[in-house]
């Protein structure tokens, strides 16, 4: 199986080439396709030279920014190590140089291919790679356990979709994950998937979500007057950000904001959409739809200008813009995406309304249903219908909002657990 793995890995560079060398010319910035093959600059050569090294590579900015608070336990608890911490995207590598701020150097992951992972390993040289929530590369964790590296997969995630798609790699799933020293899972029934596909029940563990151990609300009531300020919100307004959008369901919550507005004359809106090179289509329905709005790039704190509206198309920052909102709908569940996270605005203090697909997000859901700290809809129209009653019951949605808030207190604590189990995996390092 490795032998078929391997060469339509082949295909795939041979194919993504040209693109590779487009992007090589034309970037300023050649760093991302040099550390992809596993070459790395002299400093980072020297830090891995001179210091004991956790790896720790999240892929992009979800799990980036579940390992954050993994990456604080670390280096509090185990300050003699140095963290190198990777991502795959170019978005991930933004969020990693925002938020990860005790790592000691941030690059990018080199690509599944033998060559580029044994030239990436023997320069880094960790003593323990951390692998979080859903990236799996057979090359990378078969070939890092026969140099000698532990390997823990933290924040673990077994998706809907991932769970068919696994099933795909033959032979060298089961394999790939008996490489693994520690599977720590996120929820019981990532826990079973894990042990399902494949991997040795006595190392898989269900130690929680990190997420709930985010610093979402670590926000300074001076912070939100400046987003209120900047973003033209007066005391009067009602605030409902629309967050993780995706392409189908702008058009519907501008509609659904149009008719609320003809109620709630004072109620603003913000759009965050998942992608937010999709800022220019998002203009466009609020041209046609006749709504003042700006795109936050482009807002100017002198401007006078009303606004009704904002794009947020900006990165890392809708997890403290939820701390303003009223009203918050997240994304990716009406149109089968399979949801977003929904535990960013709960740890604000806000009731969180979401449509019918949660898959990927299965145990948030669930968690917030169960506490009466979330709406799921079916339908646009029963969306307006639950936001009209809340705008209308005020005292109602502070309530529940109080009680999300809850949730995410009682619910904290997967970060020390990693910790603790990244000690263990090490002592066993440091004992063969």
């Amino acid at each position: 199986m490795y032998i078929i793995y391997n060469l339509l890995l082949f295909i795939i560079l041979v194919v993504y080439s040209p693109i590779l060398i487009y992007k090589k010319i034309t970037n300023s910035n050649k760093k991302n396709i040099k550390e992809m093959f596993g070459f790395y600059s002299n400093d980072i050569k020297k830090l891995a030279e001179n210091n004991k090294i956790i790896w720790i590579h999240a892929v992009s900015v979800g799990e980036t920014v579940a390992a954050s608070p993994v990456v604080k336990e670390l280096k509090k608890e185990m300050p003699e190590y140095k963290i190198i911490f990777s991502t795959t995207t170019y978005t991930g590598q933004n969020m990693a140089h925002k938020i990860i701020k005790d790592a000691d150097a941030v690059v990018y992951f080199p690509f599944d291919l033998t060559f580029a992972v044994k030239k990436a390993l023997k320069t880094i040289n960790p003593e323990l790679i951390m692998i979080i929530e859903t990236e799996l590369w057979p090359n990378f964790i078969k070939i890092a356990k026969n140099k000698g590296h532990k390997i823990i997969y933290a924040n673990g995630r077994i998706s809907d979709s991932s769970f068919k798609k696994y099933k795909y790699l033959g032979s060298i799933l089961p394999e790939m994950l008996n490489n693994i020293d520690c599977l720590a899972m996120q929820s019981a029934q990532d826990k079973e998937r894990v042990i399902e596909l494949g991997a040795d029940a006595e190392k898989v563990l269900n130690l929680g979500n990190t997420k709930f151990d985010q610093n979402y609300s670590s926000i300074s009531e001076s912070k939100k007057e400046d987003y209120r300020n900047k973003f033209k919100i007066n005391e009067d307004n009602l605030v409902f950000v629309a967050g993780s959008t995706h392409a189908d369901e702008e058009k519907h919550l501008i509609q659904i904001y149009k008719d609320l507005k003809t109620k709630f004359p004072e109620l603003y809106f913000i759009v965050a959409p998942r992608d937010i090179e999709r800022a220019a289509e998002i203009a466009d329905l609020f041209q046609k739809n006749n709504i003042d709005y700006i795109k936050k790039s482009e807002l100017k704190s002198e401007s006078s200008d009303k606004i009704d509206a904002l794009i947020l198309n900006t990165i890392g920052e809708l997890a403290q813009i939820y701390s303003i909102a009223d009203l918050v709908f997240v994304g990716g569940s009406m149109m089968g995406k399979g949801g977003h996270n929904i535990l960013e605005p709960a740890a604000h203090g806000k009731l969180v309304f979401f449509g019918p697909d949660m898959s990927n997000f299965k145990d948030s859901r669930d968690l917030l249903l169960k506490n009466d700290a979330g709406i799921q809809v079916n339908s646009w129209q029963s969306l307006k219908k639950q936001l009209l009653y809340y705008l209308n019951n005020i005292n109602d949605l502070n309530s529940k909002g109080e009680k999300a808030r809850k949730v995410i207190l009682n619910n904290k604590g997967a970060s020390k657990r990693i910790l603790d189990h990244t000690l263990k995996v090490l002592k066993q390092k440091q004992n063969n």
